[in-house]
């Protein structure tokens, strides 16, 4: 009698009768479960069941499934393997090969339970969003509340979690070598907000820059930061050189592939294509970023003042003059304000790693500066504050000061269609304006704290119509 009332529900519901053994089952369970076959997040069936359009339940498993019991193939649920994309150093479960090939033989799941029961601890813990891309951290509603207001501001199409799966369409089928290393290639429109995403999360300045962009150049701004925010944070991820360089020559081919109209398949190197393609961009300074980059991943500090503006010249000033291709701006003032911009920001993105650096006991001020107030490693590792030590961070950022007056100081021959370009000055002026306050203590719990007021700033200078 119970299997007959689990029958009636899965047929008063619209399922396809393949899925009543293992969709239905989840109906009674009082606890947060969800499919064995599937890694949905917990609840989406009871979520779905309470929404008043219960024919929603045939979104996600009921796709999945159907699809498995039409063809038998293991490619039709390869997807579901994917959806949850593993962190950097934890392996990926995944089904064993016997497993699919009795699946393949009798065209249905398995036998065995078919509802997993998770304790109450851990529901809605890195659930996926719609668009194939988890949220680690974020609870039921945080996760789609946070990825859904990062596509509004990003002039993306706002949308419901249902309407989202209703817009996802077909799971794509990726590769063997994608389901080994756990990512599939997100749908079309998909990447703009995971590079969205990976800016609100890694560069908050950037991203809401980003936003202050023209709508058509303003996917492609997200695209060409996460890229730099990809290249970035290979440095701090790595324990030996050799794996560094190995990820630098997979951005590396990745640009050729780009060029080549081949991408690789990572959300990245896919939404940069597509901005390539857009604006034409060109191939020299990717290159250049790479190879800088790849040159400071030996960890010894600058020399001078003059080696830390060649690195920020050709990483930070090089993505400006990206983004300037991508606003259609060929000037020469626009590019030497440009110049000047970049190496400030490189200045001082010196500047607020230093703390961090220091718990690392990593120090990469300029040694001239330092040896010149009789500064060593070892007082910043100890995070001294005494005026010898505040005197190295005042001439540093003195230096970042100068070349943000001399971007300046030719304002009125850049076009006004760059200056979108060069927002980022706010908040380079926030905090030279901050470290000046506390009399240029680096290591003052003030200056690690995100300015809440920085999108209220940003809005006053695009009102002025100044940089």
């Amino acid at each position: 009698m119970r299997m007959l009332g689990r029958q009636r529900a899965g047929v008063a519901l619209g399922l396809p009768s393949s899925l009543i053994p293992c969709a239905v089952p989840a109906l009674r369970c009082p606890a947060v479960a969800f499919c064995e076959y599937c890694p949905a997040e917990p609840g989406t069936v009871q979520e779905q069941i309470s929404s008043p359009r219960p024919s929603m339940l045939s979104g996600r498993c009921v796709r999945q499934h159907a699809g498995l019991a039409r063809s038998g193939a293991p490619g039709s649920t390869r997807r579901s393997n994917q959806r949850r994309r593993p962190f950097a150093g934890q392996q990926k479960a995944t089904r064993p090969p016997d497993t699919w090939a009795a699946m393949a033989r009798s065209r249905a799941p398995p036998a065995g339970p078919s509802i997993r029961a998770l304790p109450g601890a851990a529901r809605g813990r890195g659930r996926p969003v719609g668009w194939g891309w988890p949220t680690a951290g974020a609870g039921r509603r945080g996760a789609a509340g946070s990825m859904a207001a990062a596509a509004a501001a990003g002039g993306l199409r706002p949308a419901s979690f249902p309407r989202l799966l209703r817009a996802v369409g077909p799971w794509p089928r990726g590769g063997r070598a994608a389901a080994a290393a756990g990512w599939s290639r997100p749908e079309p429109g998909g990447e703009a907000q995971y590079c969205a995403e990976l800016l609100r999360k890694r560069d908050y300045e950037g991203f809401l820059c980003s936003l202050l962009l023209p709508a058509e150049s303003r996917t492609s701004a997200f695209a060409l930061r996460a890229f730099n925010v990809e290249l970035a944070q290979i440095k701090d991820s790595i324990t030996q050189k050799t794996t560094g360089l190995m990820r630098m020559q997979f951005w590396r081919k990745a640009v050729e592939d780009i060029y080549c109209n081949n991408p690789p398949h990572q959300p990245v190197a896919i939404a940069l294509w597509r901005a390539v393609k857009r604006h034409n961009l060109s191939k020299m300074w990717f290159t250049k970023i790479i190879d800088e980059r790849e040159k400071n991943l030996d960890d010894r500090a600058y020399r001078n003042i003059q080696e830390l503006e060649t690195y920020a010249e050709n990483t930070q000033s090089a993505l400006l003059y990206l983004t300037l291709e991508m606003l259609g701006v060929k000037d020469v003032h626009a590019d030497h304000a440009a110049s000047h911009i970049g190496k400030a920001q490189g200045i001082v993105t010196c500047l607020r790693a230093t703390p961090y650096h220091c718990t690392r006991r990593k120090v990469f001020l300029p040694m001239d500066i330092c040896m010149l107030h009789g500064v060593s490693q070892e007082d910043f590792i100890r995070c001294k504050q005494e005026k010898n030590v505040r005197d190295v961070i005042y001439d540093i950022a003195s230096q970042a000061h100068i070349h943000l007056e001399h971007a300046r100081s030719f304002s009125k021959k850049v076009p006004v269609k760059a200056y979108p370009a060069f927002y980022h000055t706010v908040a380079l002026d926030d905090y030279l304006y901050n470290i000046r306050k506390v009399d240029f203590n680096i290591f003052h719990p003030s200056l690690q704290k995100r300015n809440t007021l920085l999108p209220l700033y940003l809005y006053i200078r695009t009102w002025k119509k100044t940089y």
